[in-house]
């Protein structure tokens, strides 16, 4: 539902203002009349049954507002324009002007300036009700002042219930305008922060743990679907309430006190819960606290689940250096350093962008190494959560954890005796496995969760990342003398953009492999116009990026050959075609000049380009006839 802005209108000629420039702007906004405490009542009213998320309103009007609501309100100013325009109106009629507005506006205008442009005496008179107003008012007449410039029209009104000639104060259109512009602004955040908070309970009510969150005050601003059925208490008893007023036990048996442990594992009718509490902090200053809960059971459901994968997809390396495809200097120099490597026993940091490749170099490695015989198990570090990993790196024994599989389980450093252990996103390891990888590296001994003694492995470690490790350590967020440990060789594999005349050899390769895999025929030879266009681009997915745009052309290619359009087509389609990507033939320099100018060099660089009418017309979105036209007006 769009959010609602309403003004609200203190005087006849600014409703009619309001009105035509809320047309003029295609806004549907609520336009209502009132003054001071008439005013407020609407004001309340559309705050109180959430009619309206911004009001707007003027003057004393918009004083009152401002104090009586909690949304957001927006003034709509009266400038020294709008001031000085009231009072030259009202001069022909008075050598005694006094000027009246609320309380906040004492000071704001520069009424010395105005009086001596209008060569007319002005006295300023300020009030905080109406009551007060009527006082001043009187005090005025009693001063000799027989003319009232006010902000309101409730000051001219009592001003000639009293006698005096009034003029008011009446906001400009482009003030009007402006106001109404601010209040769209606040709209957007308004709805820009519901849509986060909208997205913020869908992801809590599709994540498989339980999120409960409390505020400075311990009150619970956050309490998902999850937490109800594993905590057995109904989300209607514990949202907005403080923990310690709710009246379930295990409630408070899962926060238990401000000590908080880190995580702990409870049972709650007959079901083992992991709980985790974290305190939430900025500036040294606690803002909450979070606590996760997740059912034990279903944590060791999807560690098998994930176990079993890992260990089907990673013993075996299938790719050699002959599978990378390209024959650029940068290319070849980082396979024969690779080569090099592969004859040694020594670890190797691979560095490179996401997509360049980093796996198929480490199982190229391994294979031409004397470990090719051996294992080649890989794991993304950044793809499972801590305590899953850890278990999966070093392994467990019987009765580390319920659930446990009886007779333990070999972690992933012993699967890969003999072999290659391959640490895909090192980067992303956090500081305790960090530590404990370090100590494997060390000892090449490892020691199983929950076990007692250490187990030698002889594993070559190659670990990549596509991050700065150097700005984590700064940060604190890697251990230097885990890099330096893990830096012993280093490859550096170069993005697509630094080797394009790899693209072409690339993608006769790409092509010929899907169509094996999808039983077509397609010709591996491009045209020379679509190496341009694949030129052109800066391939931020590198080599997998444009793998799989090779793929869909394949998929969607209904000829023998791949044509431009199609290519041209998918890159579009995909919105990988950038304004810096585009080749020559679509990019035209105008000078800036009149339209007419303008117009005509258009026509003229097209021209240049294409040299045919009917293309022109195309390029252009234009009849021939019209193009026509065009060409014999700027003949003349």
């Amino acid at each position: 539902m769009k959010s609602k802005i309403a003004l609200i209108s203190p005087y006849p000629e600014l409703t009619n203002i309001a009105k035509r420039i809320s047309v003029a702007q295609g806004e549907d906004i609520d336009i209502y009349e009132g003054v001071l405490e008439e005013g407020v009542e609407i004001a309340k009213k559309l705050s109180n049954q959430k009619e309206a998320d911004v009001i707007i309103s003027r003057g004393a009007t918009g004083a009152l507002i401002r104090k009586n609501i909690d949304i957001p309100f927006v003034s709509i100013e009266i400038t020294d324009f709008d001031v000085f325009l009231a009072l030259y109106e009202a001069a022909p009629f008075s050598n005694h002007i006094g000027f009246f507005g609320y309380d906040y506006k004492k000071g704001h205008f520069d009424f010395e300036l105005f009086s001596k442009i209008l060569n007319k005496k002005i006295s300023c008179f300020y009030y905080k009700s109406e009551k007060e107003l009527r006082e001043k008012l009187y005090e005025s007449k009693e001063s000799g002042i027989d003319m009232a410039v006010g902000t309101g029209a409730c000051i001219i009104e009592e001003a000639q219930k009293l006698g005096l000639k009034g003029k008011l104060v009446f906001s400009s259109a482009s003030s009007v305008l402006q106001a109404i512009i601010t209040a769209k602004n606040i709209r957007a955040v308004i709805e820009k922060d519901r849509g986060q908070k909208e997205l913020i309970n869908t992801l809590l009510e599709h994540i498989t743990e339980g999120i409960i969150a409390l505020d400075e005050e311990r009150k619970v601003i956050m309490y998902n679907s999850v937490s109800e059925k594993l905590l057995k208490a109904p989300k209607k008893e514990v949202l907005n309430k403080k923990i310690f007023d709710i009246n379930f036990n295990t409630l408070q048996k899962i926060y238990k006190d401000s000590q908080l442990a880190k995580e702990e594992i409870i049972e709650i009718e007959n079901k083992k819960l992991l709980v985790k509490r974290s305190n939430i902090n900025i500036d040294s200053k606690n803002i909450g606290t979070v606590i996760t809960v997740q059912d034990i059971s279903k944590i060791q459901e999807v560690e098998q689940s994930i176990r079993t994968k890992l260990v089907k997809k990673g013993l075996i390396a299938t790719y050699r250096f002959e599978d990378i495809y390209g024959n650029s200097k940068i290319l070849l120099e980082t396979i024969n350093k690779a080569k090099k490597y592969s004859c040694t026993d020594s670890t190797v940091l691979i560095l490179g962008e996401s997509g360049t490749g980093k796996e198929l170099f480490a199982q190229s490695i391994h294979n031409e190494s004397k470990r090719s015989d051996g294992p080649f198990v890989a794991i993304n570090c950044a793809a499972l959560p801590e305590n899953l990993l850890e278990s999966e790196l070093f392994g467990y024994e019987e009765g580390a954890f319920t659930g446990a599989k009886k007779g333990g389980k070999a972690g992933l450093f012993e699967l890969a005796h003999g072999g290659t252990l391959f640490l895909d996103e090192i980067g992303d390891l956090s500081l305790n496995l960090q530590a404990q990888l370090l100590r494997v590296l060390q000892e090449k001994k490892v020691m199983r969760l929950g076990g007692h003694q250490l187990i030698p492995v002889d594993v070559r470690i190659i670990a990549a990342t596509n991050t700065d490790l150097k700005n984590k350590i700064e940060e604190g967020k890697f251990r230097r003398d885990l890099y330096y440990r893990l830096n012993i060789l280093t490859l550096t594999i170069p993005p697509l953009r630094e080797r394009k005349e790899d693209i072409e050899v690339l993608c006769i390769n790409f092509i010929k492999e899907f169509n094996e895999l999808y039983g077509k025929k397609i010709s591996p030879q491009l045209e020379d116009k679509i190496y341009k266009l694949l030129f052109d681009y800066h391939w931020p997915g590198n080599v997998r990026e444009l793998k799989n745009i090779i793929e869909k052309c394949v998929i969607l290619c209904e000829d023998q050959k791949i044509s431009y359009s199609l290519i041209s087509s998918l890159l579009n389609e995909t919105g990988l075609i950038q304004n810096n990507d585009l080749n020559d033939r679509q990019k035209i320099i105008v000078n800036i000049g009149t339209l007419e100018e303008m117009e005509k060099q258009i026509f003229k660089e097209i021209f240049l380009k294409y040299n045919n009418k009917k293309e022109v017309a195309r390029v252009l979105g234009v009849s021939r006839t019209t193009l026509w036209k065009k060409m014999k007006e700027y003949e003349k």
